[in-house]
Parts: structure tokens; C-alpha cells; sequence
């Protein structure tokens, strides 16, 4: 994985060649001879494309997952770092809530706390002994209640289906500009196409210097690079953005946790996006439980966590013995 992380850092993999990046100093003190970077302006960038192994896509992607990452692993205590470092669990949850909950109490973290069955959340700094909140809540309770409240207040199927069309209109509106750019950019391509004849025909002519060779080398790649634009705008235009039927949203939505556990760290992630913070509020005792108001019976009463997001508040009630655990 080491040797992957140190190919996916390195510009010289998708042709970016720095010469003149280093030189060597003499340390006016020891007469000694080290090498040190030298200024970015001082640098001269070439292409090289015998160097490529990377396409330019994978590079930028891979760039902006490291930014994602950066402070999510442990570094060396001797290394300084210029970013503040947080835990890895912000970047690549293992379950849909990790890192999305925190304590009423204390303002700690409500993390995975017992294994057993599929897991119990409760206060970190509880099991620390830094907090009273000792209330644990299985982790499907919490999933699927909120789960099931997004579904039935945000993630309606008539939601979806609104979002859904307005993102086609916006598609259509965009590809509205396509054509032309696909005609401007075959001008673009038939103009090149011809440069390069012309090279050809110069060298043909017996006048081959490297001045020529690196002109055409360079024409080529444009040349490819503009032929690979043509095509992906013409695959847009024949494949524009069209919103799916209400029957496959309502498919999708009767199977949401399902989903959403095939991929957990963007499931994860994009929830945290919606909901934000979630602080789970402990209700002890029965004397604090003014929820019960809203019910209007008396009823057994059991310590349960009561759930709240920047979207709204939820009591996470057992349905049957109305606790948390």
C-alpha cells in the first residue's frame, strides 16, 4: 500500500517532469555538500509522456481523496504537521452513524461501545469514567429509526421524484450548449488534423530536426486529447440525464438501509451532510421525562436516549417496552 500511496503522490506518473527541482549547496560552516529543493519558479516543467501510467482522471481523483484524508491517520510524534489532526472515523466510517453522535452529558463521543449481537452505542467518556451517561442503545435501533424518520419526512418518494426532474431540467439545459461546443471543437480537430499533414509532409521532405519531431509530438497529443473531448460530448448528448419512474424510487426507498449499507463510507458521509451533529440526550429518570407529555398515558417507565439533528428531534423508543435498551 506504501509503494501505491508513493506512485499516486508523484506528478512524474501522469507525465509532469520538474528539471532543475533540486540543486547542491555548500554549507559555508562544514564545507559539507546537501541537496535542497529549489524555489518554484526556478523549476522547469516538461512533459514526458514515456512516463505515463496514470491517466489524468484516476491522478485528480486520487488528489482530491489524499486532501479528504489528510489528518485522518496517525502520524509520527516527531514529525510536525501544518493541519490538525482528527480520527480516522470522519473519513472512512465503518457504520452509517460512526462519528455523527456525541453526548448530551458531556459533549464526548457516542461510539461503538460493546460488541455483542451488532453493537451497542454509548458515551466514550463514560466507559472512561469521565461521565455519568452509562446508557448503551444497539446500533440497529438508532440506524433504522432514523432511517425510517428520513424516509418518512425528507426522503419521500414525491421528494425524490421532484429532485429528480429538476435535475433533468437542469441537465437539458445544460447539453442545450453541447452541440455547438462539439462543433467548435471538430473545427479545432480538423484544423490540427491538418497541422500535423503538414508536418508530415515537411519531414517527408527531408527537413527532420528535433525542433520538428517535438512540434509534432506535441500536435499528436493535442490532437488526441481534442478527439477524446469530441467523443465525451457526443456521449453526453446521446446519453443526457433522464429522472427514473416513481415505481423504481419507491423500490429503491422500501430498501433503503439495504442500500445504504452496500456502501457505507459514502452512505455514512452523506448523512452526516443531512443530519449534521446528532446529540443523544439521556432520559434516566422518570421525573425528567417530560416527553411522556406528548403521549398523554402513564407507562412503564425506561432510560432511552432522545435524538436530536439540525432536522428535528427523535425519541429512540423501544416500540414494544419503550427503552433504549
Amino acid at each position: 500500500m506504501s509503494t501505491v500511496a508513493r506512485i499516486l503522490k508523484n506528478g512524474k506518473y501522469i507525465g509532469t517532469w520538474d528539471w532543475r527541482k533540486y540543486k547542491n549547496v555548500r554549507d559555508p560552516l562544514t564545507g559539507k555538500k546537501k541537496i535542497i529543493p529549489r524555489p518554484a519558479k526556478d523549476r522547469l516543467p516538461i512533459f514526458r509522456e514515456d512516463l505515463i501510467i496514470i491517466d489524468k482522471e484516476t491522478w485528480q481523483k486520487a488528489q482530491a481523496r489524499w486532501q479528504e484524508l489528510k489528518g485522518g491517520w496517525p502520524v509520527s510524534r516527531k514529525k510536525r504537521t501544518f493541519y490538525q489532526q482528527k480520527s480516522y472515523i470522519h473519513t472512512s466510517p465503518s457504520h452509517l452513524l460512526s462519528g455523527l453522535m456525541k453526548c448530551n452529558s458531556c459533549g464526548g463521543a457516542i461510539v461503538l461501545i460493546s460488541g455483542k449481537g451488532s453493537g451497542y452505542y454509548g458515551c466514550y467518556n463514560a466507559r472512561r469514567k469521565t461521565c455519568n451517561n452509562t446508557l448503551l442503545i444497539p446500533r440497529t435501533r438508532i440506524e433504522e429509526k432514523i432511517i425510517n424518520e428520513l424516509k418518512e419526512k425528507i426522503l419521500t418518494a414525491e421528494n425524490l421524484e421532484y429532485v429528480y426532474k429538476q435535475v433533468e431540467k437542469a441537465a437539458a439545459a445544460g447539453f442545450n450548449e453541447v452541440p455547438e461546443l462539439v462543433k467548435k471543437k471538430k473545427a479545432q480537430y480538423e484544423k490540427l488534423q491538418q497541422e500535423i499533414q503538414n508536418y508530415l509532409n515537411f519531414i517527408k521532405m527531408g527537413n527532420l530536426s528535433k525542433a520538428v519531431s517535438e512540434a509534432l509530438t506535441d500536435a499528436e497529443r493535442r490532437n488526441e486529447e481534442l478527439k477524446q473531448e469530441v467523443e465525451s460530448l457526443e456521449f453526453q448528448k446521446e446519453n443526457s440525464f433522464k429522472a427514473p419512474p416513481k415505481e423504481w424510487i419507491n423500490h429503491r426507498l422500501e430498501n433503503l438501509r439495504d442500500t445504504l449499507n452496500k456502501n457505507t463510507v459514502s452512505s455514512a458521509l452523506a448523512l452526516k451532510e443531512l443530519l449534521g451533529s446528532i446529540t443523544l440526550e439521556p432520559v434516566l429518570t422518570k421525573e425528567a421525562d417530560f416527553y411522556r407529555l406528548f403521549e398523554g398515558n402513564e407507562k412503564d417507565f425506561r432510560p432511552y436516549y432522545v435524538a436530536k439533528s439540525k432536522i428535528r428531534t427523535l425519541a429512540l423508543l423501544d416500540d414494544e417496552r419503550k427503552g433504549s435498551n
